[in-house]
């Protein structure tokens, strides 16, 4: 699950901030080492059908401990710099372990140019993000 967030300069640590775009991917195709190639982005829905028996409250659960946790990743970034970069990126692995309930695991979180997926709007949204922070 891939959480973009567009923090405004006057974000502070304790405020609650949501994700302007959260998505979803798995790996697909695998090298001659048997190491991943890429990943192949997929839809609530896919992830639903085909990944987890249809439970939505796992789905849920695993979207509000991820913005959860994101929040004091990214009041930790914040406390070593005092000016927040304009779009943060946090990835975060999900495993379904039952009816209703799951693992969140943070894996990287990424800054400015990170991929968005195909995400059509992603790289004009994130760039203009760039540009109205350094005309600030």
């Amino acid at each position: 699950m891939r959480l973009y967030f567009l923090p405004p300069d006057e974000w502070l640590p304790g405020q609650k901030l949501e994700p302007t775009r959260v998505e979803c991917n798995a790996w697909s195709g695998s090298m001659e080492n048997g190491s991943r190639r890429n990943f192949h982005k997929l839809s609530k829905e896919k992830v639903l059908a085909d990944y987890w028996e249809g439970d939505s409250a796992a789905f849920k659960a695993a979207k509000k401990q991820a913005v959860h946790n994101a929040q004091f990743l990214i009041a930790w970034l914040r406390s070593l710099d005092a000016q927040l970069v304009p779009m943060v990126r946090l990835d975060f692995m999900c495993l379904r372990t039952g009816p209703g309930k799951v693992q969140v695991v943070f894996g990287e979180y990424c800054e400015m140019g990170a991929c968005c997926l195909g995400w059509e709007d992603g790289p004009p949204t994130i760039w203009r993000a760039a540009l109205d922070r350094a005309l600030e």
